[in-house]
């Protein structure tokens, strides 16, 4: 049978990157191919593998090469760091900013046909000033001395850049809210996994999810299905919204508020002790809102979650109790 697609791939290692590629390397009219340092165990004999780094100097050549010679039509660029974020702010940038900079040199010279960036609703920063529900055209607000969430955004202007230049190409930069589920090893499943969660004393955000599957699902819609819409930022989210504090009581924990000053200081520890995954500045993310409006993809993609944000945490809360529950019994 002839392949109708040919799909390259980054993030492998990542929780969408790994979920997407096994999906695709078992769908029959999909080529396959998988970009990164190091080849995963779950990949299939049908997938092919290319053992390239994102910050080496010469990775464009490398990344063009595969996709000449494997014809990829289809780019779904997936290297980012949102289950931990390393120490080295330095290597950070390279591998999120720079390594974007290679792959879209890359899909520039093979012209393919359509390219995906994995982004995230946190680029519009959590801002007391954000409206209640935000746009793809809401201002951006980010604290630009957060350097891992400035390389987000500047990953996003690149590919902007990248789509004017290249009017052929169908280009799909997908802002997706904060993931939740057994699998998704982002920020909430971190943050909510302790017996007591700490909150900002006197804030109370509006905090929006989106369930592991309905996410995949999104991606997966957009990267396969003929889809007829125009290039730009789509907004990928759960349905609905909750106030932190209700998400708490879902998952049967204790909040413990403290003043913000104390927080971060804490944070600050816990991440020179390598306990914490992510930088201090990201505590502001449970402290404003920043809850993003999913019209655009409802209307041009036709993606539209099948999990509240309620629900979502409701799952991931029985997740939560018989994981605690199955310790107990080995106990």
């Amino acid at each position: 049978m002839s392949m109708q697609k040919s799909i390259a791939l980054t993030g492998i290692r990542t929780f969408l990157g790994s979920n997407i590629a096994i999906r695709l390397q078992n769908i029959p009219d999909v080529k396959l191919t998988v970009i990164d340092k190091h080849k995963p165990g779950f990949l299939n004999e049908r997938v092919n593998f290319y053992r390239i780094d994102l910050i080496d100097p010469k990775a464009d050549m490398m990344i063009c090469e595969a996709l000449e010679r494997e014809n990829v039509d289809t780019f779904v660029h997936l290297q980012f760091f949102e289950d931990y974020v390393p120490p080295n702010p330095s290597y950070v940038h390279e591998v999120q900013t720079i390594g974007t900079w290679y792959v879209l040199n890359a899909c520039a010279r093979k012209k393919v046909r359509r390219f995906i960036l994995s982004s995230t609703t946190e680029v519009y920063g959590a801002h007391p000033m954000n409206a209640n529900i935000l746009s793809e055209e809401s201002p951006i607000r980010l604290n630009m001395g957060y350097s891992y969430m400035r390389d987000r955004l500047e990953a996003e202007e690149l590919t902007q850049k990248f789509s004017k230049r290249n009017p052929g190409t169908q280009v799909f930069i997908l802002r997706k809210c904060l993931p939740i589920g057994d699998r998704a090893r982002g920020f909430m499943h971190w943050y909510l996994s302790g017996a007591m969660i700490l909150t900002i004393l006197g804030f109370d955000p509006m905090i929006q999810l989106i369930h592991q599957e309905d996410l995949i699902d999104a991606f997966m819609k957009v990267v396969t299905d003929e889809i007829e819409a125009p290039s730009g930022i789509y907004n990928i989210v759960g349905r609905g919204a909750l106030p932190l504090s209700y998400i708490i009581r879902l998952m049967g924990k204790i909040n413990f508020p403290v003043i913000y000053s104390f927080a971060y200081t804490l944070c600050f520890i816990l991440r020179q002790l390598g306990i914490a995954p992510f930088p201090p500045q990201h505590i502001d993310y449970i402290r404003y809102t920043f809850v993003a409006g999913n019209e655009k993809a409802k209307e041009y993609l036709g993606f539209v979650s099948k999990y509240s944000t309620k629900e979502s945490v409701e799952e991931f809360a029985g997740y939560a109790k018989l994981k605690k529950a199955k310790i107990k019994t080995k106990l």
